[in-house]
């Protein structure tokens, strides 16, 4: 990872400010699953696979809207904006997304076999790989194609979005500038794959994480990350909804 010693343009903000960032959108997640949590009370009548599904959407957008407020004060309050805070550049825009997207494409194969793996060291351990809820609600056969739609662009859009923002444009700049750079490198890594609170996706997400920070270390764009992101998260989000269909082919091969 030696693009992560690379030369990252200077950021304004301080260490000290990016603490309250983070805590404040904690603050707001956990104001948001409080509220989702209280849907199941006043909806009784509800079937639970329909309950669930609610809690999960709103969960997730006052978590992925209140995050990008709280992202926007936070550059209002540094008097710097989107475009020059992560680079959004149009000169560079394209080449970056392009090569963003196809660092994605050849590491989801990657990431997939390091699940596995973590998946068949858990078992040795006899430790039992939980899913995440959502990917539980995906595989739900009631669910309709909008609402299968709302999750995808939930998945798709925002949270890569919002997740390299904080992650890799706000606290890896953080921590580097402080003078810690492997700190920065395998810290910010690290908190972006354990937030996602599943043991056996911690050791992909860690190291699809080291190729983020390398793909903004070397365009200087946001948009390299935000579009690996997005495929990462859109091929893992099809696989789930096709996982019959692709079980049965390999079968079959």
């Amino acid at each position: 990872m030696r693009g992560s010693n690379g030369m990252l343009a200077e950021k304004p903000w301080k260490l000290d400010a990016v603490a309250p960032l983070f805590l404040g959108v904690l603050a707001t997640f956990c104001l948001g699953s409080l509220l989702a949590g209280l849907l199941g009370h006043f909806t009784p009548c509800w079937p639970k696979a329909q309950s669930d599904y609610w809690q999960i959407i709103i969960s997730a957008l006052f978590l992925e809207i209140s995050a990008l407020a709280w992202i926007g004060f936070f550059l209002r309050r540094h008097a710097i904006g989107w475009k020059d805070a992560f680079g959004l550049h149009e000169s560079r825009g394209l080449k970056a997304a392009a090569c963003g997207t196809l660092a994605a494409a050849l590491f989801v194969p990657a990431a997939w076999g390091l699940q596995s793996l973590s998946e068949y060291v858990m078992n040795l351990a006899h430790l039992q790989p939980q899913e995440q809820m959502a990917i539980q609600e995906l595989q739900d056969p009631s669910l309709t194609l909008a609402e299968k739609s709302l999750l995808g662009v939930i998945a798709v859009v925002l949270a890569p979005v919002v997740e390299e923002a904080l992650f890799r444009g706000i606290l890896y700049p953080a921590l580097k500038q402080r003078g810690w750079p492997r700190l920065a490198l395998w810290g910010s890594s690290a908190l972006f794959a354990a937030v996602h609170g599943n043991m056996a996706t911690f050791a992909p997400l860690l190291a699809f994480a080291l190729v983020l920070v390398y793909l903004y270390e070397t365009f200087q764009n946001l948009l390299a990350p935000v579009a690996a992101h997005s495929l990462f998260n859109a091929a893992n989000f099809l696989a789930l909804i096709y996982k019959d269909q692709i079980e049965r082919a390999l079968h079959w091969i």
